[in-house]
């Protein structure tokens, strides 16, 4: 299964987007995180790698073999899980289904 994926390159006007096909394999899914970097009291800087609580983030690809999880999801994921991947300038972590902790409903 492609799936279109909008991504804004660097050095491209801010209106114009290019679109690029990305497959996720077998059971392997695609996810973009929440940026989780936190300031202290006194101004200190935690990036994301130090931080040991659970990060948010929207599945943008799920691969064939994929039985629970589907595009658009919102899940919970260790702050350790998975592969960090830059395709034209957006980051994003390619994880295994399983990584995933928790999928959050939004309740209206």
């Amino acid at each position: 299964m492609y799936l279109s994926v909008q991504l804004m390159e660097e050095n491209v006007a801010e209106t114009e987007t290019k679109t690029m096909k990305v497959e996720a394999l077998g059971t392997r899914i695609l996810v973009r995180l929440d940026n989780p970097e936190e300031i202290t009291d006194g101004g200190i800087i935690i990036p994301d790698g130090a931080q040991e609580m659970p990060i948010e983030g929207k599945i943008f690809g799920v691969g064939a073999d994929c039985l629970t999880l589907k595009v658009g999801d919102k899940v919970l994921v260790p702050p350790h899980a998975g592969s960090f991947v830059n395709l034209r300038g957006n980051g994003f972590t390619v994880m295994d289904e399983e990584e995933v902790m928790v999928r959050i409903h939004d309740v209206d």
